[in-house]
């Protein structure tokens, strides 16, 4: 054995299985509503019954080595086999290590020891992690029963309504990580940096297909690859001035990703978020919008297009640049021409944002205690997430029994308004939706900042507790996400649309300890 080496060592396995089936039977027109058996209706029989499992089986172990508390390794290295995948594809392994150095112990830190360095860790990291989360039989063809019509007659048969894919596999992540921490002042001071990798590979997803394939269901394929990149760092602070202790600890990170294979130079689009490869996934893919139109002036832009557009090769007749959406009137939008075609149509759609997740988020903790009076407050926020938003209530039109937003009925078009109108006239619901187009007029951007929570307690002191054999008494309340700071014009900015947002709480409690 090596001298100071200590050596761990675990191995391992697990197994998951999940089976359902049910049946059922029934038969119409009961002879009378107390019998409760089959036999006692006389009408149309008919009996259902079916079932699915799925299971999953896995090994995994892991090694640490530990020399002289300086030099730290782990290894590990895990086996799942999945039953959604054929046998030939129904395993994937995935290894992975980390290591960390600390500085702060080697002989040449000394010196920095005495000034003041509390921790100083160098730490590298790398591993991989699978997904399986597709149907459980998207590997394989499906049946069903299907009618069919044969010499003039009904006959019922069978129909594959799902196409099969059998080269599915695991989805497989890598993430590499680079990490530092630090420790000043007894520990006063803290810091933690982490800059990582992320490359997802063989990305489960379920592409667009011709409508050759009628209405089978389409099963998933291995077919993208994402990279994340991405810094972490978080500081805190710790300290007493006599009886107050206080703390404050923050946190903050920056996460960029893009799509680095998907289908070449084709893409998808998705609820208006486009998927291209050599952009972030779900980036906004909207129209531009050039003004509302309020002046004579505008107007005769308008006509300026229509007497500039080119000329249809067919018919040999002037197109209407206008065809798509609609003619735009006194108070409608104008969208910009983007690909200088003369047209303004889908075609002139760009992209607009990072994507679908915020490229920022930042949190922070401040608490303190004064002689058993204790204060909490958390903070959370994001930035950099911009999507085209409309919904029933904030939109330009108008439906029966439906409310619409204040602040675009006091900032719309109207005729004869004498400032600057900020949304587009209000029209009825089954009018023109030239108004409602997914454009950068209703790019809506998502940042935000929270105090999640704010908690002041208080702490009976020990000699009153030690009379009645409680160790500790605690009184606390608390309000919780009662405070939201955002331009977002949604209820809440963590949730989509009109959906229920985040639950504003009032707590009061006790904690104690016998």
């Amino acid at each position: 054995p090596i001298k100071n080496l200590n050596i761990k060592a675990m191995i391992g396995a697990s197994q998951e299985q999940f089976a359902a089936e049910s049946f059922s039977a029934s038969k119409l027109d009961l002879v009378d509503p107390d019998l409760r058996v089959i036999d006692a209706a006389t009408g149309t029989a008919t009996a259902s019954g079916t079932t699915y499992e799925w299971a999953m089986r896995s090994y995994f172990g892991r090694l640490q080595f530990n020399y002289t508390d300086k030099y730290l390794l782990e290894l590990n290295l895990r086996s799942d086999g999945s039953s959604r995948f054929l046998k030939n594809r129904r395993w994937g392994y995935f290894p992975s290590f980390s290591a960390a150095w600390r500085i702060d112990q080697e002989n040449f830190a000394k010196n920095l020891i005495e000034k003041g360095l509390s921790n100083l860790k160098l730490r590298l990291s790398y591993g991989s992690l699978g997904n399986n989360s597709v149907g459980n039989y998207e590997a394989i063809s499906v049946y069903s029963i299907a009618n069919y019509i044969l010499n003039g007659q009904i006959v019922q048969g069978t129909t594959q309504n799902a196409i099969a894919n059998g080269r599915l596999t695991w989805e497989k992540t890598y993430v590499a990580n680079l990490g530092l921490d630090l420790g000043v002042a007894n520990n006063r001071l803290t810091a933690t940096i982490d800059a990582f990798n992320k490359k997802t590979v063989g990305i489960l997803i379920a592409l667009p297909a011709p409508l050759v394939h009628g209405f089978a269901y389409l099963p998933k394929q291995n077919s993208a690859v994402v990279v994340n990149n991405g810094i972490e760092l978080s500081v805190g602070w710790q300290d007493k001035i006599k009886d107050f202790r206080y703390y404050i600890n923050s946190n903050f990170s920056f996460i960029k990703n893009k799509v680095t294979k998907y289908k070449g130079d084709e893409y998808s689009i998705i609820n208006n978020g486009l998927i291209q490869e050599g952009l972030p996934i779900g980036i906004q893919y909207l129209l531009e919008a050039d003004r509302i139109l309020s002046s004579d002036e505008d107007l005769a832009l308008v006509q300026s297009i229509i007497d500039n557009a080119p000329i249809d090769e067919t018919t040999g007749e002037k197109m209407n640049p206008f065809s798509e959406f609609g003619k735009p009137e006194l108070g409608d939008i104008l969208y910009k021409d983007l690909n200088g075609d003369g047209l303004i149509n889908s075609d002139d759609r760009r992209t607009f944002g990072q994507g679908t997740n915020p490229v920022f988020t930042y949190g922070a903790t401040i608490g303190g205690e004064y002689k058993g009076i204790d204060f909490s407050i958390l903070l959370q926020g994001t930035s950099g997430l911009k999507i085209f938003y409309m919904d029933s209530y904030y939109t330009p039109y108008i439906a029966l029994g439906v409310g619409i937003n204040k602040e675009i009925a006091d900032g719309r078009w109207y005729e004869g308004r004498t400032t600057p109108a900020k949304y587009p006239k209000l029209m009825e619901w089954s009018g023109s939706k030239i108004n409602s187009q997914p454009s950068s007029f209703w790019l809506t951007d998502k940042s935000y900042l929270k105090i999640r929570n704010i908690q002041l307690g208080y702490s009976l002191p020990k000699k009153w507790m030690s009379k009645i054999d409680v160790e500790r008494l605690r009184i606390y309340s608390s309000l919780e996400n009662f405070f939201t700071f955002t331009s977002y014009p949604g209820i809440d900015p963590e949730v989509s649309n009109t959906a229920y947002p985040t639950m504003r709480q009032v707590v009061f409690g006790v904690n104690f300890t016998l």
